[in-house]
């Protein structure tokens, strides 16, 4: 039995992973505390579901409309919001507090669309048994694939292309990148766009095995937020390492005790975190002059 909650927690926290990394694509290079994130996740799963149960889609057609809402949705919070704040040197509580309304907003909309009654896409794949104690549903493989190779692929990405160096650089100092001739108005749009394609396809992978509803994005964002710290903040790979690491202890948390321990051990593990090891198991490089 405890290997299935192990193996249920690799594949949560694979998810948790490529949220949190999408959420750490903007925290990290722009420093904006990006909580507008959960609304998207919400709305991603809503897309997904209305065009595969009211428009009768494919599921992959479906999937990719979802992911492009998503970023739409992202890259319009960098356009309307948070760029305009910025050039006005508002500060980052004020450009956080706009992100807490567009949340609001988001969710306010997904309640009035579609209830606050959970939606489940009409979808289904046999599982299937790795022995004979551990069993998993074919979305669940699907998702665990899925997570491994877009988090591969981005750091195949990250650190063989030459966007992957700007990136970097972004994230090191945007002034400097500047100067060295870094168009960074338009890499902070496509860093938002990737965040949404991340969140998309991690509320799709979701919604499918376990549905979605409009109050799912603010425990999902707590998730990758948690995991953002125990990876280590300023790093693109502390968030994967954080979110595997969570996912495994929570579904330790349900096998020992309840599933209702779950977000309490996540809290404590954020409080032990900040005031232990605040950067991180991985913490991020700095030059010592």
């Amino acid at each position: 039995m405890i290997l299935q909650f192990l193996g249920n927690g690799i594949v949560n926290g694979s998810l948790i992973a490529i949220t949190a990394l999408g959420f750490s694509l903007v925290y990290n290079t722009t420093r904006v505390f990006h909580i507008a994130y959960a609304g998207i996740y919400v709305w991603a799963g809503y897309v997904l579901y209305v065009f595969m149960d009211y428009l009768h889609w494919p599921v992959i057609t479906s999937f990719l409309m979802a992911i492009l809402a998503a970023a739409l949705l992202s890259v319009s919070c960098e356009a309307f919001l948070y760029a305009p704040l910025m050039r006005r040197g508002r500060s980052q509580n004020a450009i956080m507090i706009s992100s807490v309304g567009m949340l609001i907003l988001l969710v306010s909309l997904s309640e009035l669309f579609f209830g606050n009654v959970a939606r489940y896409p009409d979808f289904s794949l046999s599982g299937t048994f790795l022995d004979n104690k551990l069993f998993f549903s074919g979305i669940r493989l699907i998702s665990l694939l899925v997570c491994m190779t877009m988090l591969g692929l981005f750091f195949l990405f990250l650190n063989y292309s030459k966007m992957g160096i700007r990136i970097r650089a972004l994230r090191d100092d945007e002034l400097l990148s500047r100067v060295f001739g870094i168009k960074t108005g338009r890499l902070k749009v496509f860093l938002f766009i990737l965040s949404g394609v991340f969140v998309a396809t991690a509320s799709g992978l979701s919604g499918l095995d376990v549905g979605i509803n409009p109050h799912l994005g603010i425990p999902v964002f707590i998730n990758a937020f948690v995991a953002l710290v125990i990876g280590g903040i300023g790093r693109f790979d502390g968030p994967v390492l954080g979110g595997l690491l969570l996912g495994i202890i929570q579904a330790m948390t349900e096998y020992f005790f309840d599933s209702r321990w779950v977000m309490m051990l996540t809290f404590i593990l954020l409080l032990l975190f900040l005031l232990i090891r605040p950067k991180g198991l991985i913490p991020e490089k700095s030059r010592t002059f």
